[in-house]
Parts: structure tokens; sequence; C-alpha cells
């Protein structure tokens, strides 16, 4: 049978199937097949799976994913974090209040950059803030996505959410105490996630989405709460983010000594930030590392699988 991973646990996926739900685990030739993280079931995907009995049904295969929101994961191995799969939307969510920042906006674009989704950035709880435009002029200048200024107490609002996901599937994205939870629960009608005071002394929230869970919404459509991220490190990030840094760029020019280096002269010249340019740094880093990490995974994989 067919079926959708609704809920994600350590080392079990509650499957939905046919308006039925079911607890399952994965095979074992699936874990001889698969020694990933990001290879085993993520929420959204679709799976195979045989029913062991009526409490318990066992994954013999993921389909193939249409997309997926990832990210670099929090640890030594630093592995491939897939947050959501076979997601339409992706809402980066940020509050207009003191955890609103200029870099980790940029860095959870750089989560969706080139992805076929939509991105969408949520700005939260304008109830709360004074100076709305403020924020929404740094917003444009990062980014020409869809901006949305939103409060989780204004119907209006909601509506204007629930109208633009319709009937397809979106994730929620963001710092803890941006008001995630808060919104999608509205969306809901009911208190299904349970939702905490920021502080008050740095605007910033606790974790409060324990399970990542794909919720149906009575229009039709789905959504996904993911828990607050603090770390945001993209598994690989596209050079098109940093399009400003690469029009100053030319062929074979590391940045170091080279005369004429344009790079160089806008940070002397403060025209580039400097927090900006190691951003970059990092990002290329970053990607160098994990793209020999998918070749030895390859090279792993063409081991395990039969000819």
């Amino acid at each position: 049978m067919i079926g959708q991973i609704i809920t994600v646990y350590k080392d079990r996926y509650l499957v939905e199937y046919n308006d039925n739900k079911i607890m399952t685990e994965v095979s074992g030739r699936f874990k001889y097949l698969n020694y990933q993280k990001s290879d085993y079931p993520q929420i959204g995907d679709f799976v195979k799976f045989h029913l062991a009995d009526e409490y318990l049904g066992i994954i013999e295969q993921v389909l193939e994913r249409k997309n997926t929101l990832d990210r670099q994961d929090v640890g030594k191995d630093a592995s491939k974090h897939i947050l959501a799969a076979n997601i339409d939307i992706c809402f980066i969510c940020m509050s207009l209040n003191k955890d609103f920042n200029e870099t980790k906006l940029r860095n959870f674009l750089n989560l969706t950059l080139s992805k076929d989704f939509k991105t969408i950035v949520l700005l939260t709880k304008k109830d709360l803030c004074e100076d709305i435009n403020y924020y929404l002029d740094i917003t444009k200048k990062i980014t020409d996505n869809v901006i949305l200024i939103t409060s989780a107490y204004e119907r209006s609002d909601l509506d204007l959410i629930e109208e633009t996901i319709k009937d397809q599937t979106a994730v929620f994205i963001g710092s803890s105490g941006v008001g995630k939870s808060t919104i999608i629960n509205h969306l809901l009608g009911d208190d299904h996630f349970k939702t905490n005071e920021i502080r008050l002394s740095d605007a910033q929230g606790r974790h409060t989405t324990v399970n990542r869970e794909l919720l149906k919404l009575k229009s039709g459509g789905k959504v996904i709460d993911t828990p607050g991220i603090r770390i945001i490190t993209s598994y690989f990030v596209d050079e098109a983010s940093f399009e400003d840094i690469l029009l100053l760029s030319y062929n074979d020019c590391k940045h170091e000594e080279e005369p004429g280096c344009m790079i160089k002269k806008a940070l002397r010249n403060n025209e580039l930030d400097w927090n900006r340019y190691n951003q970059y740094l990092k990002a290329i880093k970053t990607n160098e590392y994990n793209q020999k990490k998918e070749l030895e995974k390859q090279r792993m994989l063409n081991k395990r699988r039969p000819n």
C-alpha cells in the first residue's frame, strides 16, 4: 500500500492511508540499503508499506520526492536534515520585535533558494510592533519574495494565509517564539500545538513544537509545523543567493592578495558588509565539504545495492 508520513517519532512513523492511520517502522532490508538520516522517511514523504498486523505497518520504500526543505544538521557528522518533503509553500516566519535579524533572514532564505516550491516571508506579531515599515523596508531590500504582515489575532490575516495555502501543502519555519504554532492553532481552530510565552529580555521563545506534524485544514490544505530553528546552515547553498558578491568577483580571484580585487575594495570602502562576506565564505566551504560527503555516500550505496 501507499501512504503519507504525517508524524515522525524517533524510530517510528505515523502513516495516513485511505483515511486510516497506522504506526509504522522501516524494514530490515530498508535499513541495510539506507544508512543516512536523510534517506529515512520524513514528514510529507509518500511510502510503500505492508501491514505486519492491524497495529503495525512495515515501510519498504520511500517514493521519489518532489522536493525537500533541508538544512545541515547540528552535530559532529553535520549530515543533511530534511525538515519537510513534497511541499508547495514555505512560510519563513520572523516576528516584528527583537527577534528580527537580517542575517538570520538571509540564512532562512538560503534554505529555500532554487527550490521548486513557493517561498513567502511571514512577518508576524504586527499587533506588537510600533514601526512596521522599518522592518518591511529591510525585508524588501533582502528579498523579492512575497511578504505578508500578519497577526495571529486578526481574522482577515488568517484568512489571507488560508487563501494562500488553498489545497496545497505548506510548511512553517522560523525561530522559537515567532508565532508559528499560534498561527497554525488558529488555522486549525483549536489548540493542537502547545505555545509558550516569549522571554521579554531578548524576545526569544522556547521550543514548543517537539515533533513535526502534517495536519489537514478544513479548507483542504495541509500544514506542517516545525520546531524552532536556532542554527540555520544550508546543506547546499546556491551561490545565486550571493549575487551581490559574485558581481564583484572575477575568475580565479581568491579575494586574498590579488591586485584589483573588487571585493576587498568594497570591504575597505564599507560598500560590502564583513558579516555578509564571512557568510559567503562559510557557504562556499560548507558546499565543498558536503559535495565530497555526497560522493562518498553514493560510493557506499553502489557497494550495497545489487547490480
